[in-house]
């Protein structure tokens, strides 16, 4: 290969290039390149090195669609969700899904059960099926999914989170605000020690956004922020240990308030608040996140932020339809669409000092 031809290929979309492109630059067979995918024993770890630095510079994606039936991009929408047993993502699938029934597009699923790692291999998959658009459920993925999502010439929405600075366009609620959010709603009513309460889970942004929110908003009122990590995997576990540890403290050092990560966890302080004694919320008022179907049925009734699940699915799919309808020779400007979360106020956060 000339040197303006190698220099042309480096400039290549990530989703145009082929197994003789990646054979021709690391100068192999495309057999080789082949195997290098199929039976990686049998390449030297040196090519394999070589061949692995050349894959992931151009963003090469080996294809998954057979033969004949590859012919530019598929009929399909690709998402990545990050817990898709959870609700609140099953209600992000339904708005995607229903915006997308009469287009003839179909949706198809991957979970990446919050790691960046998995979602990094659930894009490498999907754009090997060279997918009409993708939808993601987080705006921080790893240097190597970034690459092949800048390479794409597909729509790509970062549906969920809506944070600065992203090259792609994005429907949501900034995380970090809805920290700040409950943090007021507690000094609102006087409260001054109020805790976050995070999940065991390192993997999961999300609280740890919010969390930062939470922070930030406490220091500039002039409070000190405490934040706990849960000692438990299980949500409802973690609750329960958490307010069984506040019930040990003395009332008068002990946090006014907690703001939950989920609703799972405060479901599980709630639940567990009259076996240690307490009465809540006169003993500690309590909020968390995500407006689970139970929520408003705890004694006392969940205060928490309920974000705009059907509603962001839905506004995510149509911005993809919207873009597939452009001019392709047209600009076009990024797209941030912004669905607040709403803050629901119930017994549980009814502060008494």
């Amino acid at each position: 290969m000339t040197r303006s031809n190698s220099l042309r290929a480096s400039r290549r979309k990530a989703g145009a290039y082929t197994i003789h492109d990646v054979a021709a630059l690391a100068g192999v067979s495309a057999i080789t390149v082949s195997r290098y995918f199929n039976a990686p024993e049998k390449v030297s770890e040196g090519l394999r090195v070589k061949l692995r630095e050349i894959i992931d510079r151009i963003g090469y994606v080996p294809s998954q669609v057979a033969g004949g039936l590859a012919s530019g991009h598929g009929r399909v929408v690709c998402a990545v969700m990050q817990n898709i047993a959870s609700s609140t993502f099953a209600g992000l699938v339904k708005g995607m899904t229903d915006e997308l029934r009469a287009s003839g597009l179909q949706l198809l699923l991957a979970n990446a059960q919050y790691s960046r790692e998995l979602e990094e291999q659930a894009i490498r998959t999907f754009v090997g099926w060279h997918p009409t658009a993708l939808i993601l459920t987080r705006d921080d993925h790893t240097p190597a999914a970034e690459a092949m999502l800048r390479g794409l010439n597909v729509p790509i929405v970062e549906a969920w989170g809506v944070a600065e600075g992203r090259p792609f366009h994005q429907v949501g609620f900034p995380n970090v605000e809805t920290g700040g959010t409950l943090a007021e709603h507690f000094l609102e009513q006087g409260a001054t020690r109020i805790q976050f309460v995070m999940p065991s889970n390192p993997e999961d942004f999300r609280a740890e956004q919010r969390a930062r929110g939470f922070a930030e908003h406490m220091k500039r009122a002039g409070f000190t922020p405490h934040i706990q990590v849960a000692q438990h995997d299980d949500e409802f576990d973690a609750g329960a240990f958490c307010i069984a540890s506040l019930a040990a403290q003395a009332k008068s050092t002990r946090a006014q308030a907690l703001i939950f990560a989920s609703d799972n966890m405060a479901a599980g302080a709630i639940l567990h608040a009259e076996e240690c004694g307490l009465s809540l919320p006169r003993d500690c008022a309590i909020a968390g996140f995500g407006d689970a179907a139970f929520a408003a049925r705890l004694k006392p009734a969940l205060t928490t932020l309920r974000p705009a699940r059907y509603e962001i699915g839905q506004q995510a799919a149509r911005t993809v339809l919207a873009l597939l309808a452009a001019d392709p020779a047209a600009k076009v400007e990024m797209i941030q669409e912004l669905l607040p979360c709403e803050l629901l106020v119930r017994e549980s956060s009814l502060v008494h000092l």
